[in-house]
């Protein structure tokens, strides 16, 4: 009875860390759908510089949040023995590629939001320090219950701060960082001319429509693969996420009055 019992546990925990491996890279390939879209709607003369940016942009997100970030969320780091670290199926190692694929779309979502605005290596440098620092001090205070913020929502509102799957902590932060990147940046150049802004049409529709889609799909692996382990899925989760998705197109349809750019952000 011990081995059988030992035998469903080793099953159990290696099914949950190819659950969340499966997220990991589900989310890690939305990065592509980050690098298409944003390639797909500069002008033609920037796409290569998007294209580089994006990628080296993932990496230099990688680095920052294993040496520092991921210390500063959850006071975790990876200085052990490879025996150490194979633990349970090496289920920690995995979470942490997961949870810095969320960090990494971070720097993803201000790129798009100041594209053509931003040199190539004082953004890197942004990045580096949003990941290491900035936004894993929000994620801790919101997922490990960082400087008691949780327990004194709680105690004080009747509830702590429940994000499931990075609405506020990952997609707030990432939106309301490229807004004061904005402010502070401005239009881009050439966009006003004598008091008038001059719309720049997507460079590239099929370039946008296949960034959008793989983000489409990779909604799934951040929202559900957010519960991080088997007997956590829920398919409301996965609805809630394929009906807002649908809405968002029908509504960037509607207002955006049959804008192939438009329609294709609103997922």
């Amino acid at each position: 009875m011990q081995d059988i019992n030992s035998a469903v546990e080793t099953l159990v925990q290696s099914s949950n860390t190819y659950f969340l491996l499966i997220g990991a890279i589900m989310v890690f390939a939305m990065h592509a759908g980050f690098a298409f879209l944003e390639v797909g709607t500069v002008r033609h003369k920037n796409q290569v510089n998007a294209l580089v940016k994006i990628i080296t942009d993932f990496a230099v997100s990688c680095i920052a949040y294993f040496f520092v970030g991921y210390w500063i969320a959850y006071d975790v780091t990876f200085f052990s023995s490879a025996q150490e670290l194979a633990n349970n199926n090496g289920y920690d190692l995995v979470k942490f590629f997961f949870l810095m694929t969320f960090a990494a779309a971070i720097p993803a979502i201000i790129s798009g939001g100041i594209a053509e605005r931003a040199k190539f290596y004082p953004f890197l440098i942004a990045s580096a320090m949003i990941v290491a620092v900035v936004y894993p001090f929000f994620e801790g205070l919101i997922w490990n219950g960082n400087y008691g913020f949780q327990a004194w929502l709680q105690q004080t509102t009747g509830a702590s701060f429940h994000d499931f799957a990075g609405s506020v902590v990952v997609h707030g932060m990432g939106g309301w960082l490229a807004l004061v990147g904005v402010y502070f940046l401005g239009l881009r150049k050439g966009r006003e001319k004598d008091n008038r802004l001059i719309a720049f049409a997507p460079s590239n529709i099929p370039f946008l429509a296949l960034g959008t889609w793989i983000l489409c799909i990779g909604w799934f692996g951040f929202n559900v693969m957010s519960a991080q382990s088997m007997d956590g899925i829920s398919g409301l989760v996965a609805m809630n996420s394929l009906m807002a998705m649908v809405g968002g197109i029908l509504a960037a349809l509607w207002f955006g009055k049959n804008d192939p750019g438009f329609i294709h952000n609103g997922p």
